[in-house]
This record gives structure tokens, C-alpha cells and sequence, in this order.
């Protein structure tokens, strides 16, 4: 399947020229939206110490990069993904995508890497996510359903058409490639960017 995504010129030719790939976390904060990863906040009150535990912990390291599957963009999609700065569109393929992000030298790739289609709900429906029930049905072995927690987007965005790549750094051991950040709000993966992109065009 063919995915498009939107980049600023600046961290495009960074990570062109680092070979890396930048994600940020995936919080309310980050992205400016108290509905973003909505299970992150979820905190239980233990029954036998009375001490908070946070639940969300098991979401709050993902980190996303929001693609699409539509191939014309919009003058909206310049204006929101380039915020005003010089920017890029490029075209690649989920398969392209997925086996640069999913190393067999990381022992924990099939659990931390995933590429879904993005979930679009009314907001009081996301909101009505935040429960620690919510999080226990979501405990399974894969990581999968948490992994879609962090894919639900509010009505609002729904003709952006948004197709995230979401990695959990959280797991561990950790992928020992993953390079640092000058900023705890970002990773850098390791990248092939040789052959990466089927088409380019600028921002008009």
C-alpha cells in the first residue's frame, strides 16, 4: 500500500543526511491535545497500600509518525503538517516503511513496531477510554491492542486519513540502535533512506 507523509525541509534533510528516522512521543502534551494516547493517564489507586499506580505507563513511551494513505494532499495538509515553514511530501510503501523499522537485531521488533490505520471518534468517546478497565482489556501478550489505544484520533482530523507508525521504546531490553535525542520528546531511529521515497513534491 502506498503511504504519503508531510515533512518541515529542515528535519527531512536532517535525517536524510544522519540516516535516521525522528518520532516524537506520543503524549497530550507533545501534540497538543488532551485526547492524544488517552490511556497514558490512567492511574489506579491500589487497594492494599492506597499507593497510585499508573497504568498509563504501559502506553506513555510510544512514539508516532503520522502518515496517510491518500494521494493527493490538501492545501490543509500543507498548512497543518508544515506549520508555515518550507516542507516536503514523499511517497513510499508500508512494506518499504516496515523493513527499515522492524531490525531483526532487535529481539523485541515484533512487539514495538506497528503500522495501523488510524481509529476516528467522537471525543467524549475517547475520553470515556481513560478507565483502568479500559487498560486491563487491553493486556495481552503482542502489545497489539494498546498499540490501537494509541491510534484513536478525535472525528475532527478524520479526512486527514492517517495512518500511524507508532514504536514503543518502553520495551526491553531496549534496541540498542536507537540513537538519542537532543530532547527527551524525540527518538531517532537508525534509517535506510537508499530507495526509501517513490516520489517527492515541494511545498507549493
Amino acid at each position: 500500500m502506498k503511504i504519503y507523509r508531510i515533512f518541515q525541509q529542515r528535519y527531512y534533510d536532517d535525517d536524510l543526511k544522519d540516516g535516521c528516522l525522528t518520532l516524537p512521543l506520543a503524549s497530550a502534551n507533545v501534540w497538543k491535545d488532551p485526547l492524544e494516547n488517552p490511556l497514558a493517564s490512567v492511574i489506579v489507586t491500589d487497594q492494599q497500600t492506597g499507593q497510585p499506580v499508573h497504568l498509563g505507563a504501559v502506553v506513555n513511551r510510544f512514539y508516532a509518525l503520522c502518515w496517510t494513505h491518500r494521494v493527493e494532499p490538501t492545501a490543509a495538509d500543507w498548512g497543518s503538517f508544515s506549520h508555515g515553514m518550507p516542507a516536503i511530501r514523499i511517497g513510499t510503501t508500508v512494506g518499504k516503511l516496515l523493513d527499515r523499522v522492524m531490525a531483526m537485531s532487535d529481539p523485541g521488533y515484533m512487539h514495538r513496531s506497528w503500522l495501523v490505520d488510524v481509529k476516528y471518534m467522537e471525543p467524549h468517546l475517547i475520553q470515556q477510554m481513560k478507565t483502568p478497565d479500559e487498560v486491563y482489556s487491553r493486556m495481552e501478550s503482542t502489545g497489539s491492542m494498546l498499540a490501537l489505544s494509541a491510534a484513536v484520533v478525535r472525528t475532527t482530523f478524520s479526512g486527514e486519513d492517517e495512518v500511524r507508525f507508532l514504536f514503543d521504546n518502553g520495551i526491553h531490553p531496549a534496541w540498542g540502535a536507537v540513537t538519542a535525542s537532543s530532547s527527551p520528546d524525540l527518538i531517532r531511529l537508525p534509517f535506510d533512506w537508499n530507495g526509501f521515497v517513490d516520489e517527492a513534491v515541494q511545498s507549493p
